[in-house]
């Protein structure tokens, strides 16, 4: 075996997510057919998060297992300056 396989040959082929879009929001994500389990690093919180994980740069964030739908992440595929108002404003 080559000591210089690559990293596509070690891993194999890349996953293939698809991104659900309904209402300029990010409604399901789908990695090769399959809902993923979401973790979020949000490093806004880990500043002040007193059980903040390091990342390897040492910096803080706080780590978040999201279980609620996909939709509720209020995800959007635009700049929020470019979002479009759907009368709710």
């Amino acid at each position: 075996m080559s000591a210089s396989r690559s990293l596509a040959e070690i891993l194999g082929p890349r996953p293939r997510m698809t991104l659900v879009i309904a209402d300029a929001q990010v409604a399901e994500i789908w990695i090769e057919g399959r809902e993923p389990e979401i973790t979020i690093h949000d490093y806004d919180w880990g500043e002040t998060d007193p059980d903040a994980s390091h990342d390897s740069d040492g910096l803080p964030y706080s780590k978040i297992n999201w279980r609620q739908p996909v939709r509720k992440l209020g995800l959007s595929l635009y700049p929020p300056e470019k979002e479009i108002s759907h009368g709710t404003d």
